[in-house]
């Protein structure tokens, strides 16, 4: 059966061909990336379901209850960023209030971000879906797209107090308006793993604020290129009762991705204890964090086979590698002067090695790479100098 897609008004009229999107297999590979494991690794120790290391100690996440006393949540969540090798911000905007949020910085584009957040509050003990399930895809998200290289900055954001009135979005929304910051687009994550009815609508909630309509028909553009199973149901306007709201306020794009808040199938157990991973649908979950971070990563613009600031290379005669295919060794010749780096990436253009950085005098550079120790597939010899960036494709057989 053909999947049924729900569009804007405003989509129908404008957005189908705002974009001009094609399809990109280092998106589709990041998609495939996004592991159901890993994101109810994170839901189970946010929510309380299993024990956890936090300051040295192991300890379990009773609760994210912000006047309870919330930050053994907020520890948690730093060091886990941490330990991904970002380089997480403690921002204590209240005494009782504590937003997380990590910062990857753009190769061309440093100042201009791209955001993806959820909060990490709730009301009671577990709160799974509320808001376990929104903190863990923006963690795997982190997890995935850390390790690779934008054109833009990203910013991986959990908030605290969502819960009694979005003063932590709310805070952080009306500086960032304040300092001038250039924020292009927030995807706000809250409450996306109940689909009681299995019919993986995916509500985005948007609104005329800034650009938050081409946000949401980049969304829906993302889900059709990439064939998601989920469908998304586009809210015009939509609901104001979340962080992406405090964005909007401040004159920022934004939307939330959630389940039928709207639409009739709306987790009945939120704001209660009943609120536990046992009653969620991981499906659903799976596929809503992967429409998210696929959207976040073309969004940011990932670097692979572009040039950097317009320095642009010809590929196929300053990297040569023979066999190509290869099997057990690959051969790497490098026409290049001055200072040289070298790296090797995997398809979806994350860090895999050093292969050379350093001078290179005479205008080559001649390689060879132990293929023993690489699963096959497709690679990247990436080689970045002083003139601009040139990659070449490599195969493993």
């Amino acid at each position: 059966m053909m999947k049924q897609i729900y569009f804007s008004l405003a989509f129908l009229i404008s957005g189908l061909f705002t974009f001009g999107q094609t399809y990109d297999t280092q998106i589709e590979n990041v998609i495939n990336t996004v592991s159901l494991d890993s994101l109810i690794f994170q839901m189970r120790n946010l929510s309380g379901e299993d024990e956890v290391m936090v300051n040295g100690e192991t300890t379990t996440i009773e609760h994210r209850v912000s006047n309870w006393g919330n930050n053994l949540a907020a520890q948690y969540i730093k060091e886990t960023l941490e330990s991904i090798g970002l380089e997480p911000t403690w921002d204590l905007y209240s005494m009782n209030g504590v937003n997380v949020y990590a910062v990857q910085e753009g190769s061309v584009y440093p100042d201009e971000y791209y955001m993806i957040c959820a909060h990490y509050d709730a009301v009671d003990y577990y709160c799974a879906d509320d808001n376990a399930s929104g903190t863990a895809a923006v963690i795997e998200a982190a997890r995935i797209l850390s390790t690779m290289e934008f054109e833009y900055s990203i910013i991986y954001a959990l908030w605290d107090e969502e819960e009694i009135g979005l003063i932590g979005s709310a805070d952080y929304a009306a500086m960032a308006a304040s300092n001038g910051d250039v924020i292009h687009s927030v995807i706000n994550l809250d409450m996306i793993s109940w689909d009681s009815d299995e019919d993986m609508v995916a509500e985005i909630h948007s609104s005329y604020t800034a650009n938050s309509n081409d946000l949401s028909d980049y969304i829906v553009e993302i889900d059709n290129i990439y064939d998601l199973a989920t469908v998304p149901s586009v809210q015009n306007p939509g609901a104001t009762s979340t962080d992406h709201s405090s964005f909007w306020n401040n004159d920022y794009a934004a939307v939330a991705v959630s389940e039928e808040y709207y639409g009739g199938d709306f987790n009945p157990y939120y704001h209660t204890e009943q609120d536990r991973i046992a009653i969620l649908n991981m499906g659903y979950f799976h596929e809503m964090s992967k429409l998210c971070i696929g959207t976040l990563c073309s969004l940011s613009k990932p670097i692979l086979n572009t040039s950097v600031a317009g320095n642009e290379l010809s590929n196929s005669e300053l990297i040569k590698i023979y066999p190509n295919p290869a099997t057990t060794l690959a051969h790497i010749s490098c026409q290049t002067q001055g200072y040289t780096q070298i790296t090797l990436l995997n398809n979806m253009g994350q860090y895999v090695t050093t292969l050379h950085h350093g001078e290179v005098m005479g205008g080559n550079l001649q390689l060879e790479l132990p293929l023993n120790s690489l699963a096959k597939g497709m690679y990247f010899v990436k080689m970045k100098s002083e003139n601009g960036l040139v990659l070449q494709k490599l195969i493993i057989e």
